[in-house]
């Protein structure tokens, strides 16, 4: 009696080990769902939504969304594919649907933008630095494969000279295959320039505080205009000048020490002597300027060249006049 229940509890024993190894091998080779996804190519396989496809990985299921776009797959429709490949597949998973990505490299529009202002320096024989591009319409990022060792590259080009207009082809691999983009605008040569930061009125001085640089079309600077920031500095400004505005060097003259109507001193040098009086000026003038002066002692008309601010030394040829003015 004992040995036929040793014997049915041994038995037990065996067959509950071969359950449980019959379901252990069963669950292996199982496949199980992932939630997320993220794949490359324009197809997902069974290898990509499932864990343990086995031989069955490659097996193409379904189209990936566009590149760079994330796409909602529901569970159930996931296992019906599965299943329908010959796939199995223990049960549904406890999330409803698995998150697809498609992923892509986004190129940036200033990057489109260098690549065509490259080309463009090189039709112009210019700096690169030198070239503005200016696109007709709106231009976004552009989305290519993540896999793309070039994701864009600018196929095609043509440049107006005279005008500037261009027309570009931009070619981008989307992963198994290319789109071409087509750009037109212009491409301006430019030149920098010193303007003003601010608006400064007739005679202001300028400052070098008030000044900036800016890149202008090359076209829209005569050759007259100041091109280098000192032509700027510690000049006045000869009529109202607006900020922004290319400036001509015929705009700016040293700024004016002495205006007409000033009381100056008139100053007689020589050796071991200075003799001074008291004059009006006759007229304006800034440092280096000859100004006429009306001596006021003496009510004669005499030059001078003016050396500062209220301070005139006058020539050696009208000295006699202010040395006896000044007694």
């Amino acid at each position: 009696m004992m040995r036929a229940l040793l014997f049915r509890i041994v038995l037990a024993a065996a067959l509950a080990s071969l359950a449980a190894g019959f379901i252990a091998t069963h669950q292996a080779s199982a496949a199980e769902l992932r939630q997320r996804v993220e794949v490359d190519g324009a197809i997902v396989t069974l290898g990509d939504l499932f864990n343990d496809a086995g031989e069955r990985a490659d097996r193409a299921v379904f189209r990936a969304p566009e590149l760079g776009v994330t796409g909602a797959l529901p569970a159930v429709v996931a296992v019906k594919a599965a299943a329908a490949a010959g796939l199995t597949v223990d049960r549904l998973p406890a999330f409803a649907s698995v998150t697809v990505v498609r992923r892509a490299v986004s190129v940036e529009v200033d990057a489109v933008k260098a690549m065509v202002a490259e080309a463009a320096a090189n039709r112009l024989g210019v700096a690169v630095d030198n070239v503005d591009i200016i696109v007709d319409g709106t231009l976004s990022p552009i989305v290519a494969a993540a896999t793309a060792a070039a994701p864009v590259i600018l196929s095609d080009f043509f440049l107006q000279s005279g005008s500037g207009r261009f027309n570009a082809t931009i070619t981008i691999d989307i992963g198994g295959g290319n789109r071409t983009l087509a750009l037109a605008g212009r491409a301006i040569e430019t030149i920098a320039v010193p303007v003003l930061s601010r608006p400064v009125d007739r005679r202001d001085v300028i400052h070098a505080s008030d000044v900036t640089i800016a890149r202008i079309d090359k076209r829209r600077v005569p050759g007259t205009s100041a091109i280098d920031a000192s032509e700027l500095v510690n000049m006045a400004a000869k009529r109202p000048l607006r900020a922004g505005e290319v400036i001509a060097t015929a705009d700016i003259e040293p700024p004016r020490v002495v205006l007409r109507g000033d009381l100056v001193t008139l100053q007689y040098l020589r050796p071991g002597l200075t003799l001074s009086a008291r004059g009006r000026a006759l007229g304006d003038g800034a440092k280096g300027d000859i100004v006429s002066v009306l001596n006021e002692q003496s009510k004669r008309t005499i030059q001078g060249v003016v050396t500062s601010s209220g301070t005139i030394e006058v020539t050696a040829s009208t000295g006699p006049a202010v040395v006896a003015s000044a007694n």
